[in-house]
C-alpha cells in the first residue's frame, strides 16, 4: 500500500503505467487510476469483484522492462535476466507478506501473475504519511505522540523479523498514520527474506534513500539483518523529532574517515520531552559504523527497553505508550469558539515544506563484510512524479 498524493501529472510522464478501466486477473480487478511509481514497481487505485477499493502494486522496474500493451517485455536481451529475478522475488516475498496479520502493518489481500510480470492486491488505507504530516504540518506531534508511534513500529517490526523478512524500505513517507492515528507500515514492495533473523548476504541492485539508508546498504555483496531495517526506523523517528532529515550515511562516513565531527547531531542533550534513555536509543540505533559495544540492536522485538552497555534496547516500553496521548485529535481538523481568532500555529502551513525522499538504485562491488558491517537492500517509493535511477548492474 502507498498513499496517494498525486496531482495533476502530464500524460506523457506516464506513458509506462496501465490505463484505467483495465482488467486484472481475468476481471476479478479494474484499475481506477494511477497513484505512484518506485524503482520496482507501479502502484494504482483499483476495484475488486465487490467494488471494494484496493491498491495494486505491480512489479514493473523501467530501467529493465518496457509496456507493450499491457503485456510487461523486457528492454533488451541484456536485461532479460534482471527482470526476470526481480519478478521472481517479488512473488516469493509478496506471497510471506500475504501471510502476515498485525494492526500496524499494512494487509495484502492476493498476489498474482498477469501480463507476464506480478501483482499484489492491498488494503486501501486513508490518512497521511509521517512526512506529510512532518514537513507540510498536517499535525502537531508532541513527544508522548511519537513515543506511542515508535512503540507500534517497533512492535510491527519484530513482528516482521520473527517471521524471517526484512521491510527494507522503512522511511517517514512509508509510514502511513490512519485519522484515528494508528501508524502503519506500508510498501513492502522491496522486502526480502533473512534466514530467521542471521545475517544474509545479498548482491546485485539495491535501491536506498539518502538520510534514512545505513551506509553500508549502498552496495551489494555485503550482510543484511534486522539491524538495518533499526536504523531506517531511528532515522525516520529522528525525523519526526527534529522536522528533517538526518544526514545521509555517505556523507557521515567521509566524516568519520577524515576524523571531523559527525554531521548528524545527538537527539540527546538537545531535545527535551522525551522519556529517559528514548533520545539516547535513537541516537545508538543511528551509529554509522556500529562497533561491537555499542552495536545496534538485533531485532525489532530487542528494542522495547531502557538503554543498558551492551544489551541496547533503544525504542519504547510499554508505560511510556500507555502514559502518551492518542493522535486522533491532533489528527483532526482544527476548530476555534465564535470570535476566536486564529493563533499562528492555526494558519495554513506551505503544501509542501520541501522535497521528499528521493531514491536510487544502487549496486556494483562487494562492500566490507567484517563483523559490524551489514548491508540491507531498502525499496523506493516516490511521490508523483519519477527520479533518474542512477543503476549499476553487476556484471
Amino acid at each position: 500500500m502507498a498513499f496517494d498524493t498525486s496531482d495533476t501529472l502530464n500524460r506523457a510522464d506516464l506513458s509506462d503505467e496501465l490505463l484505467p478501466g483495465t482488467s486484472l486477473f481475468h476481471g476479478q480487478y479494474r484499475i481506477l487510476r494511477y497513484i505512484n511509481s518506485g524503482g520496482f514497481g507501479i502502484t494504482y487505485l483499483a476495484k475488486d469483484s465487490l467494488d471494494r477499493e484496493v491498491v495494486i502494486k505491480e512489479c514493473f522496474s523501467s530501467t529493465f522492462c518496457r509496456r507493450t500493451q499491457t503485456r510487461v517485455r523486457a528492454r533488451s536481451l541484456s536485461t532479460r535476466d534482471h527482470m526476470q529475478r526481480i519478478v521472481k522475488s517479488f512473488l516469493n516475498e509478496a506471497r510471506s507478506l500475504a501471510g502476515l496479520k498485525h494492526p500496524n502493518i499494512v494487509g495484502v489481500h492476493q498476489v498474482f501473475e498477469d501480463n507476464d510480470t506480478a501483482y499484489m492486491a492491498m488494503d486501501h488505507i486513508r490518512g497521511h504519511d509521517l512526512l506529510e504530516i512532518v514537513d507540510e504540518k498536517k499535525a502537531t506531534l508532541a513527544p508522548d505522540q511519537i513515543v506511542t508511534i515508535a512503540g507500534k513500529l517497533v512492535s510491527a517490526i519484530g513482528y516482521i523479523h520473527g517471521r524471517g523478512l526484512l521491510h527494507c524500505d522503512i522511511s517517514p513517507d512509508n509510514i502511513f498514520v490512519t485519522p484515528d492515528g494508528e501508524p502503519i507500515l506500508i510498501d513492502f514492495g522491496a522486502a526480502r527474506r533473512s534466514a530467521a533473523g542471521e545475517a544474509q548476504k545479498y548482491s546485485g541492485l539495491s535501491v536506498v534513500k539518502d538520510g534514512y539508508s545505513p551506509h553500508e546498504l549502498y552496495a551489494a555483496g555485503g550482510n543484511s539483518g534486522p539491524w538495518s531495517d533499526i536504523y531506517s526506523l531511528a532515522a525516520s523517528l529522528y525525523h519526526a523529532i527534529t522536522g528533517s532529515a538526518p544526514e545521509n550515511c555517505q556523507s557521515r562516513l567521509s566524516a568519520k574517515a577524515e576524523k571531523r565531527p559527525d554531521p548528524c547531531r545527538p537527539l540527546a542533550g538537545r531535545v527535551a520531552g522525551y522519556p529517559a534513555g528514548f533520545l539516547e536509543s535513537i541516537d545508538r540505533a543511528m551509529a554509522v559504523i556500529p562497533a561491537h559495544g555499542s552495536s545496534r540492536p538485533r531485532s525489532g522485538s530487542a528494542s522495547c527497553r531502557s538503554p543498558k552497555p551492551r544489551t541496547a534496547r533503544w525504542c519504547c516500553c510499554a508505560g511510556w505508550c500507555r502514559r502518551a496521548r492518542p493522535l486522533r485529535s491532533r489528527l483532526a481538523p482544527r476548530s476555534r469558539r465564535p470570535g476566536q481568532r486564529h493563533s499562528p500555529s492555526d494558519r495554513a502551513a506551505p503544501s509542501c515544506a520541501g522535497p521528499r525522499p528521493t531514491s536510487r538504485v544502487c549496486g556494483g562491488s562487494a562492500a566490507s563484510s567484517a563483523p559490524g558491517w551489514w548491508t540491507a537492500r531498502p525499496g523506493m517509493c516516490w511521490r508523483q512524479s519519477r527520479t533518474r535511477l542512477r543503476t549499476t548492474m553487476k556484471p
